[in-house]
Parts: C-alpha cells; structure tokens; sequence
C-alpha cells in the first residue's frame, strides 16, 4: 500500500509538470520574475503576491500564469484567512444585582475547574450605551483574579426611516480554566442595563497576516446631510482591503458613520455601518476607531461621519488593512520561473493541484517572492474590434433608410397618378 501511495504522488508531480493550457506569451502584457529560494529538491513553494501586482491582475487572478521553459506551470491560489474555532461552555448565572448609579454584576458558574474559556457575551435588550465590564476569574468564590479590567461593550441604535444597530457585547480576556467568572458592569450614574443572560464561549483563533496601507486623505464637509466626508485614495484600483482605521486627536464624540467603495468616485456602493466613538470621562473612557466591511478592490473608501449638529472631528489619518494572497506551487531548482498577467480574456486555470494543495503542509514550504514588474517584450496587443458601420457612422442608417422612404413615397405618388390618368370605364 505505502509503494501505491508513493507511485501516485510521483505520477502527481510528472503529471503537474505537463499539463495543458491555454497560455501564449504573446498575450500577456506583464511578467515578473519568480526569485528562488536556494532549494536543492523539488518541493513545493509559496509564494505571496505583491501589492503592485493587484493593479494590473484581473480581480479574480484569472489571467495569473506561473510559466517556465516547458510552459505553464500549475497552481493553486489562496486568501490568508483567520482560523477561529469557537465553542459554547455551558454556565449557570446567578445572584445578579445592581448598585444604583455605580454596578451590575452577576457570577456565572462553568459547572467544573479545567474548562477552558476566553469570553463572555452579555445578553441585554438595553439600547445606546456605553460600559465598562469587569471580568474576574475564581476557583472558590474566596480569592478572585482579574482577567480583564477595562473590557468595553457598547450599542448604537437609530429608529428613524432607515433604522441602524451597531452594538458590540463580548469581552475578551486571556484564556482561562477557572470554574467561576463575577462580571461587573460598570454604571457611572447611568440607569442599569437590562441583562437577560450570559454565554460564555472558547476561542481558539490564529490570525491571518495583512498588509497595511496608507491612502491618501481628501476630507470635505456635505452641509446638506451634516456629515464629514473622508475619501480614501489607494491609488490603484484592484488592492484587496477589509478594514480599516483613523486616526483623531478630538476626544468626547460619538458619530454613526457609513462606509463607501467606488472606482471613480461618483458611483457610490454601501458597503457596511460602523460607530466611531472616543469616550474620557470619570464614568466612562474608551474608544472605537477601528472600522471593517465586506472585502473590496475598489481604488476609493468613503467615510461618511454624521455630525448631527456638532462639529466635525478632525482626521488626522487613515490606514487601511488587507489579508496576504498568495499561491502555491511545485519549484524544480536551477530553472526560472516567471509570473505572466495582464490578459483581460483569460479563462481562470483549472488544476489538479487545487484538489493535491489541501494534503500540503503550506506553514513547512520555503518561500520566494516576485521581482519588480516589468512589461512582457513578446506582446502583442489585440486587434481592435470593429464596430458595425452602423455604430461607426451613426448617421448612414437614418439617411439611407430617409431615401428609401422618399423613393417609397414617389413610387406611391406615380402609381396614384397613372390610375387617375386611366379610371376603368363601367360595363
């Protein structure tokens, strides 16, 4: 069985040397060169696909071809993603109380010592609040150690013709084992909140590497609907982003803002509604600047702050955040290897390596990395499709179809005169 086993991986790799594919150099108009990594075996390889490259790649990397003197050479292409593995831990809540104006607090008990937990989420119907939540950790209920002391949950609710929610009630702290958990919620004068129940969860999370950049600012104010506009430039349009943060030196605001992509600044998607606030006071002090959305590629960000009737808050910067791409793919030493793109009529590969990729221990592989981009001599570009002549002379069909009409219309005119010159007579 283990020689099978052995011959079908070798078959495997012949097989990912020689595949066939739709790849012409003439129709590419990029290349970059693939630096190696010193191996002495083949083995496979990951590769991290640099920032400038996403400006000239098709979107979906359909039209990326990794090519050596033989041709194509298969691959396999990934978005780094977060592993989270979170899991339920059962707990009982008990002896909930409040002090008026000053504490909530409520004890949860996990059933038994030795169960691991990273998280609480309070469970509350209360609207538009901000807190500060206290979490310790007990074996007994005697001797108490803090696991976080200044957790943060908050909510921002607006019932109006467009209802908005943003709300965040889940403190984290260092993974734990203890059989008791007292969550203290601090009031600070404000009307206790309305607490249902708690879970407490397990998260297991191995975050996944991101670029950062940092977009130009073009800030304006819109008087008719109140609102800061900061628009993001990237530069380039095709840069994979997700989240994003700015930066302020104004303290005590709190602003409901809407978050916008586009190419050319004048077609606006909505991509999500985020809440930026900074809080220092004796009751209350925190923050939330940070900012995410659905993935986009789009050149231009959109922050649009409502400002209500206070005045704006100065930006002073802005930085946006996106997760490594990178493929994978099997390096023979001593031949060159080149990134080929820019081929907007590419079909997107199908390989056998998509299906091989996921036996690959991918945190083991060597890695190289891209030269700079540089123009492909051997291209070509494609011939420009005609237009019908219709569409190159706009004017031709009307007129010809006029003449058409007219020599219709003459031919009308004659056959009525030529009856009226020989009315049939009656029997």
């Amino acid at each position: 069985m283990k020689k099978i086993t052995i011959i079908f991986f070798l078959f495997t790799l012949f097989f990912l040397r020689h595949v066939l594919a739709d790849f012409s150099g003439t129709a590419w108009e990029f290349k970059s060169a693939i630096l190696g990594s010193g191996m002495n075996v083949s083995d496979f390889v990951v590769l991290d696909l640099p920032t400038e490259l996403f400006s000239h790649v098709n979107p979906d990397l359909s039209d990326l071809r990794v090519v050596n003197a033989d041709g194509e050479v298969p691959y396999v292409a990934a978005i780094e993603r977060e592993s989270t593995n979170t899991a339920s831990v059962p707990a009982r809540m008990y002896n909930l109380s409040s002090r008026a104006g000053e504490t909530t607090e409520f004890i949860l008990d996990l059933g038994s010592g030795g169960t691991l937990h990273s998280s609480v989420t309070i469970e509350t119907p209360s609207e538009n609040f901000r807190r500060i939540v206290e979490v310790q950790g007990s074996d007994d209920e005697a001797i108490w150690r803090t696991l976080n002391s200044r957790g943060q949950i908050f909510d921002y609710t607006v019932k109006d013709i467009k209802p908005v929610a943003v709300r965040d009630t889940t403190v984290s702290y260092p993974e734990a084992a203890y059989r008791y958990l007292l969550v203290r919620i601090f009031d600070q004068g404000e009307k206790p909140l309305t607490v249902r129940g708690a879970a407490v969860w397990r998260s297991v999370s191995v975050t996944a590497r991101e670029l950062s950049y940092a977009p130009t600012l073009e800030i304006s104010e819109n008087q008719e609907d109140r609102a800061t506009e900061v628009i993001l430039d990237l530069g380039v349009s095709g840069v994979p982003h997700r989240r994003g943060r700015i930066g302020t030196q104004n303290s005590n605001f709190s602003r409901f803002v809407s978050v916008y992509d586009s190419n050319d600044k004048k077609e606006w998607r909505l991509l999500r509604n985020n809440y930026f606030f900074v809080i220092q006071t004796p009751k209350f002090a925190g923050s939330q600047l940070d900012f995410s959305y659905p993935e986009s590629n789009k050149r231009y960000l959109k922050l649009a702050i409502a400002n209500g009737d206070d005045r704006p808050i100065a930006i002073s910067g802005a930085t946006l955040f996106g997760t490594v791409r990178r493929i994978l793919f099997l390096y023979e030493p001593g031949r060159e290897y080149h990134l080929y793109f820019g081929n907007k009529d590419a079909r997107r590969p199908q390989y056998d390596i998509e299906k091989i990729s996921q036996y690959v221990d991918v945190t083991t592989l060597a890695r190289v990395s891209a030269g700079p981009i540089e123009k492909n001599s051997d291209y070509v570009p494609p011939e420009e499709k005609k237009l019908p002549l219709a569409e190159r002379s706009p004017y031709i069909l009307p007129t010809v179809l006029g003449i058409i009409i007219a020599m219709l219309a003459f031919l009308l005119v004659r056959l009525f005169t030529k009856n009226n010159d020989n009315p049939l007579s009656l029997p």
